[in-house]
């Protein structure tokens, strides 16, 4: 009896010593749901509005979207993980239910009334409502100066400026870390589509699309005068988009293009500078060749007069191509345009970061994107899913802004509001209704969010945002239409713990 007591004893020691060491976890999460309404995205009064395209998924008019996250991390010294599951879905008891299941290409039956409703009973699922990882990230610091990292967090190379050429939630692989108290840098590889088509012979490559970028940063000064300089390189190899009918894929022209940037940020006392450059050159890979050859770039200033009021200016430029029939691309493409999400004229809700595209509106820009990349059409290779065009027009933006915390008067309350004055950068490629060139000025947008902070876990903020369509947009319109503005409300309800 001893010696069995003894030989358990010593088995649970070798057991416990086996395990791998333990971590706390830590859970958080949040629960975002968002009442909005959306008006004429298409700038006409005599014309019903087209469903557009949000992060919950397809719809229009008066709708609630619902982003509901519980993360988890753990970490030890030199080692991190972090997860968020994610559902994010329209309120609709199709959605809610996830009786989508029943769509035809899922489960062949008989239709039923509803099928060509969006989110209902033999329709296309809803894929954002569907509960998974919607981000991840791990990590391991072999030294101060070489981190690796992986899964597919928010990852970025320039919204910390006008978020011009990247920023996305794409899987990501690489390294980074910290070479001196004044240099960091991040080196890394981005999977954006790698599906191949079943029981299809192709190359293993087809409708790939792989990026890589180097960025390092180089900080100067003190905390009272203090700047960051970045230079960026990144390159594009982008193999087309298409699918296999009957056993053939049809791909579109693939591409590979470089792109060469420098970003900076500083502050120097109250005054906040920002900008950056970025040059594309490549080419698509078809006979004959087309070039591509574009810039990008962004400047701002915000002034921190106080904690009330920060105004701010700053100018937003990307280069229009003016002859689709040439060859040459020369409208703007980036990886992902992240606008929506940069710290000046960003706003996580305004009409200029919503789906003006897809039909819904005649602006072409696509979610998150502040330039109508996906206007004209043709020479694809890049934006979100590889849909915007080197034959964009492009688009010059200057904006005026401010945003503060008005404690002093309303605890807890703050507010941003600003103004976009829009025009094209070229028109040759856009076509006016009855002929004729198409006007520069695309039109102006305007932007109020104010929020409020009810408790530590629970907040609310409205948006009110509008875009008032200038000539270039009227001359686009049909002859039969009432042109308008678009607008949209929303009201943010979120609770954080």
């Amino acid at each position: 009896m001893r010696k069995g007591l003894i030989v358990l004893l010593t088995l649970v020691v070798v057991g416990v010593f086996a395990l791998p060491a333990m971590a706390d976890v830590s859970f958080f999460g949040s629960a975002r749901v968002v009442p909005t309404y959306y008006n004429n995205f298409d700038f006409d009064k005599n014309t019903a509005d087209r469903p557009t395209l949000n992060e919950g998924g397809i719809t229009g008019g008066e709708h609630i979207r619902g982003e509901l996250r519980l993360g988890w991390k753990a970490g030890g010294d030199k080692w991190k993980i972090s997860m968020i599951a994610e559902s994010d879905l329209i309120y609709n008891k199709n959605n809610v239910d996830r009786s989508y299941y029943t769509a035809p290409a899922i489960n062949p039956g008989v239709p039923s009334p509803n099928a060509n409703q969006l989110g209902g009973v033999n329709s296309i699922p809803n894929a954002g409502a569907e509960f998974g990882i919607e981000r991840a990230e791990f990590s391991y610091a072999f030294t101060p100066a070489l981190e690796l990292f992986t899964g597919w967090p928010i990852s970025a190379v320039d919204i910390g400026t006008g978020g011009l050429l990247y920023g996305d939630d794409h899987p990501i692989i690489g390294f980074r870390g910290k070479l001196t108290d004044n240099i960091k840098y991040q080196l890394a590889y981005l999977s954006i589509q790698n599906t191949p088509i079943v029981n299809t012979p192709e190359s293993s490559l087809a409708r790939d699309w792989r990026a890589y970028f180097l960025k390092p940063e180089f900080t100067f000064g003190t905390a009272s005068a203090k700047a960051t300089l970045s230079p960026i390189l990144l390159y594009s190899d982008f193999r087309g988009n298409g699918s296999g009918t009957a056993g053939a894929s049809v791909i579109s022209p693939t591409a590979k293009v470089f792109y060469y940037g420098l970003e900076g940020i500083g502050q120097f006392g109250m005054i906040k500078p920002s900008f950056e450059v970025i040059v594309s050159d490549g080419e698509f890979r078809n006979t004959p060749t087309t070039d591509i050859k574009s810039l990008a770039a962004f400047a701002g200033v915000e002034l921190a007069v106080n904690k009330a009021f920060n105004p701010y200016v700053a100018v937003r430029y990307t280069k229009g191509d003016d002859n689709s029939g040439d060859t040459e691309a020369e409208g703007f493409v980036g990886i992902t345009d992240i606008g929506r999400f940069t710290p000046l004229m960003g706003m996580d809700g305004n009409i200029l970061g919503e789906h003006l595209g897809s039909g819904a509106s005649l602006f072409n820009s696509p979610l998150y994107s502040y330039a109508p990349d996906r206007a004209v059409g043709g020479n694809l290779y890049g934006g979100i899913s590889g849909g915007s065009s080197g034959n964009n027009p492009g688009s010059q933006i200057l904006a005026v802004g401010a945003k503060g915390n008005l404690d002093d008067f309303v605890k807890n309350f703050s507010y941003k509001v600003q103004a976009f004055y829009i025009r094209y950068d070229k028109t040759g490629n856009l076509v006016k209704t009855g002929g004729g060139s198409v006007d520069k000025y695309a039109g102006t947008t305007a932007d109020v969010q104010l929020m409020y902070a009810f408790s530590p876990n629970f907040s609310t903020n409205y948006i009110f945002s509008a875009f008032v369509p200038g000539d270039g947009i009227k001359d686009q319109l049909p002859a039969t239409a009432d042109s308008t503005f678009a607008s949209l409300h929303t009201l943010n309800l979120v609770w954080t713990y």
